[in-house]
């Protein structure tokens, strides 16, 4: 003869559902902390983008200023670099800077062209200083060349 009283050990529905509401309040604050991480990771790697493009386009202007003859337009904010194999030309506008078809997302605070330590507006440069700003600092950048004998002998009509 079967035993009908028989109890079976388990859990009541009340356990279950405070069991489920601990479950359900761990998960979302692990969700919340999950979604912090991402965005933290997001603003790191946004960072991280702009200083690699930053340090190229330092590294890109650095070269074309020391391998190139270079010229300066004031009023159209235009660099043209000439070199044996390439003409490479720099636009600088408020908020991008164009490297013949690239686009550059900096913005330009201050532009100042140099030649033989004094400001030049048209010609000829041997030295410029960008201020570059993004979202929290500016940034100074300054590219000069030395000038060969050449240069000088050809300005001086020896």
């Amino acid at each position: 003869m079967p035993l009908l009283n028989k109890k079976i050990k388990s859990f009541t529905l009340s356990e279950m559902m405070v069991v489920l509401v601990i479950s359900a309040i761990v998960i979302s604050l692990a969700i919340t902390v999950l979604n912090l991480v991402q965005q933290q990771i997001r603003s790191i790697n946004s960072n991280f983008e702009k200083n690699t493009e930053l340090r190229l386009f330092e590294r890109a202007l650095q070269y074309d200023f020391n391998s190139s003859d270079l010229l300066y337009n004031q009023r159209d904010s235009l660099l043209i670099c000439t070199r044996y194999d390439a003409k490479i030309t720099y636009e600088f506008h408020k908020g991008f800077i164009l490297r013949n078809k690239d686009t550059l997302d900096f913005k330009i605070i201050a532009i100042q062209p140099f030649i033989d330590a004094q400001p030049a507006v048209m010609g000829t440069i041997d030295a410029l200083s960008l201020t570059i700003s993004d979202a929290t600092k500016n940034k100074e950048l300054f590219f000069f060349k030395p000038n060969a004998a050449t240069f000088y002998m050809n300005t001086n009509g020896i």
